[in-house]
């Protein structure tokens, strides 16, 4: 098994994330990307526990939840 360097802010699909400005308990996987206004990156996100619920949010707004071992 490999290991990646995770930078700072360097999200890929798969991650599980939340979202800075939501509930805490709602978390998310990452399905993709696509350019926002201002070529900012907006993520595509999937919650985990709600199979219907796809949003799309800032890739500022999320914080990583593996890294910081939350999970």
């Amino acid at each position: 098994m490999g290991m990646k360097i995770v930078k700072k802010n360097a999200f890929s699909k798969g991650d599980l994330v939340k979202v800075k400005d939501m509930p805490a308990g709602e978390r998310f996987c990452i399905i993709g990307f696509k350019e926002g206004v201002h070529d900012e990156p907006v993520a595509i996100l999937k919650a985990l526990f709600n199979e219907t619920y796809i949003i799309e949010k800032p890739v500022s707004k999320l914080e990583n939840l593996l890294i910081k071992g939350k999970l």
